[in-house]
């Protein structure tokens, strides 16, 4: 038998040790402790959990468009199941939302979770939901969609008092729960504190004091005192009632007041010393819930974040200048889902991870309608890929990520290829990018509208657009840039470091050969099986270039570019004419960190006055938050990777505007906040 409690790589969780006892139950080897109730796991959690949390009698007394639920310890997902079950029969309102928010630290493996849904038949439907999109073992946070987005299951993979903090607003102690989501009830399961002591630490219950207000409730099925006492320390009042089944004691109650330990700012003093945590300038002030938005740009990013504010309830305009959605960087006939994984633990890398596996759930209608989910096989351009690539592969679960080698390389591909090694990811493939945009602006709160937006001015607590005329086109409380590369060209972002880069992509024939084609190619550019017998191949990268014409030499450099990433591919096209082929020419937008931006707009010259400090000190302590346009956001500059990284951003927006739990980590927040240039460039003395 495996160690239960063996390390994991850097990005992965380790999965959990089960067996199976006589009944088919599962037990945890790691704790030596029962998965749920042997007498009835769903009447223990509609006892323990739903009845000593006051559900769903809350949900009919006090009608909300959103209910947050936080759970330590996954498990099998039967508490969640059955609370989604309870709540789709008691709310009528299809607009409101179920946030259940879950941390598990040893994941089951997607077989043993299906095994063990099996014995709960009456959850079939939704476990079936469940177990489709349930994500690899990846350290991280994973957001899933259920019962048509009435359901919203956000998985955290790691400790739990590490990743329940991970989603407070800010971790400088002057702004404890400031900006922090806020959960409404608590099911602190897990196994028994005697069995599991250190997921009962002082970490987790601050983490849930912080996330919770006045009224927020919890019940668990323990009554141990470590529990009790960590509780109280932090704010709620505590019951002791009688436990389900053969369990004497179990423990529940509510938070009138969360209890405040930190620091006053006079405690803080001198702001010029090198302080422990950075100036909280990515911490946005809050409003209220937007019952309107605008969204400026109708390509990837503007239509998914459109679409992520339409399915919160929020009437959208999506202005676009052109007459048809995607005719920029989103136009391609082939958008590929492309996978950008290192052996290094970065900001980059990290994104990167947690926007490829949100994309792959994301994009399923779009894969398996107009586009395909054929894989993505990557090869090495130098010795140093090969060696990088044999990393990855033990770093990474092989439900995400295959190294293959030799004949089985064009056993993937479907071709012979000259490679000798390759990543193949199963799980991506291409999708349509103009039939997805026009996908996702189909919805009943989404107005389309076509207008160049010149001007944005902010008037009354609105955000009124206007065009080149300087008419009003419309207006509303919140509105987000997505207009890619000119994104920086409103008064309020032109401080931005954008770049434009032009990208031309090759339209090939496909030969009788080439057809067999099963999976994207990808290396110094990449191949797309063909699509209608034609071929994508791409795609140049021409900085500081303007013009949109499609060339020849273009066409020459994305087939050299293929030789050079497999000269066997590429033989397959020897008799292609370059003057003859098809293409298209449009332009990426990318950062200087290559990360995308993707949250709310800095106000500048405020920035540059708040964190002055910042210019003789990098670790000055300046206890200011962020000086931000109210209600103005950003989501842009994912150059040539918009498919993989545009519906996370748009989700981090949607869920910033709706004071939600985020679906990126604190850390991950910050790396992409659009302030960050400003507060590097005070640092470096460039500002």
């Amino acid at each position: 038998m495996s160690d239960p409690f063996s390390e994991p790589p850097p990005d992965s969780v380790q999965q959990a040790a089960i067996h199976w006892d006589e009944q088919g139950q599962p037990l945890s080897d790691a704790f030596d402790d029962v998965y749920f109730s042997k007498a009835s796991g769903i009447e223990e959690t509609r006892y323990v959990f739903l009845q000593h949390n006051g559900l769903p009698q809350r949900w009919r007394e006090f009608p909300q468009t959103q209910f947050t639920i936080g759970e330590t310890g996954f498990g099998t997902g039967l508490n969640f199941l059955t609370v989604a079950a309870s709540w789709l029969q008691q709310v009528d309102d299809p607009n409101a939302r179920l946030h259940f928010v879950s941390a598990e630290k040893y994941p089951l493996s997607k077989n043993d979770l299906e095994k063990a849904l099996a014995l709960w038949p009456e959850l079939s439907p939704l476990a079936a939901e469940l177990t489709e999109q349930y994500p690899p073992p990846v350290a991280g946070i994973h957001r899933l969609y259920l019962a048509d987005q009435r359901i919203v299951l956000t998985l955290l993979y790691g400790d739990a008092g590490e990743m329940f903090t991970s989603l407070k607003g800010t971790d400088h102690p002057l702004f404890r729960r400031a900006g922090n989501p806020r959960i409404d009830a608590w099911f602190l399961d897990g196994f028994a504190p005697a069995k599991n002591p250190a997921m009962w630490s002082d970490e987790l219950f601050q983490a849930i004091a912080d996330l919770s207000g006045p009224g927020t409730t919890f019940s668990t099925f323990t009554a141990a005192g470590i529990v009790r006492r960590g509780l109280q320390a932090v704010g709620f009042e505590v019951q002791k009632v009688q436990g389900f089944g053969h369990k004497r004691d179990m423990l529940c109650g509510q938070m009138d007041e969360p209890i405040s330990e930190s620091a006053t700012e006079k405690d803080w003093l001198p702001a010029t010393y090198n302080a422990k945590h950075q100036p909280p300038w990515y911490l946005a002030p809050q409003f209220k819930r937007p019952k309107s938005a605008l969204v400026l740009g109708g390509g990837i990013a503007g239509c998914a974040t459109a679409r992520a504010l339409a399915e919160r309830g929020i009437a959208v305009t999506l202005i676009e200048r052109h007459d048809e959605l995607a005719q920029e960087g989103s136009g391609n006939p082939q958008g590929i889902i492309y996978p950008k994984l290192s052996n290094k633990h970065s900001p980059l890398a990290q994104f990167g991870l947690m926007a490829l596996l949100h994309a792959s759930r994301y994009h399923q209608q779009f894969l398996n309608n107009g586009g395909s989910r054929c894989g993505v096989l990557v090869l090495p351009e130098t010795d140093r890929d090969r060696q990088t690539f044999q990393e990855i592969a033990t770093q990474f679960p092989p439900q995400l990520v295959q190294l293959v080698k030799g004949t089985a390389l064009s056993d993937v591909a479907g071709i012979d290829l000259s490679a000798e090694t390759g990543l193949f990811f199963p799980q991506l493939g291409w999708i349509n990018p103009p039939e997805a945009c026009e996908s996702l602006a189909q919805h009943p709160l989404i107005e389309r509208r076509t207008a160049h937006i010149e001007r944005l001015i902010y008037v009354d607590e609105c955000w009124r657009a206007l065009d080149e005329a300087d008419n009003p086109v419309a207006e509303a409380p919140v509105t987000i840039i997505a207009t890619a590369y000119h994104s920086n060209r409103f008064e309020q972002t032109s401080h931005l470091p954008l770049k434009q880069i032009r990208g031309q992509i090759s339209c090939l024939p496909a030969t009788a050969d080439s057809r067999n084609l099963k999976t994207v190619i990808c290396g110094e550019g990449y191949l797309a099986p063909a699509n209608n017998g034609t071929h994508t191949l791409g795609a140049t990268y021409n900085i500081g270039e303007t013009s949109s014409d499609v060339r020849t030499e273009d066409h020459q450099t994305n087939l050299q570019q293929l030789a050079r990433t497999d000269a066997t591919a590429a033989a397959l096209f020897t008799s292609v004419n370059p003057e003859q082929l098809d293409g298209r020419a449009a332009f990426r937008c990318t950062t200087p960190d290559y990360l995308p931006i993707a949250g709310p707009a800095p106000k500048f010259e405020e920035f540059l006055e708040s964190y002055s400090l910042l210019r003789k000190n990098a670790r000055s302590h300046i206890p200011v938050a962020s000086p931000a346009w109210p209600g103005l956001y950003l989501n842009c500059g994912h150059g040539s990777r918009g498919m993989s990284y545009a519906p996370l951003c748009a989700e981090l927006i949607a869920s910033e505007i709706c004071r939600e739990v985020p679906p990126l980590s604190l850390p991950l927040r910050q790396a992409v906040h659009p302030g960050r240039f400003i507060i590097r460039d005070m640092k470096r003395g460039r500002l």
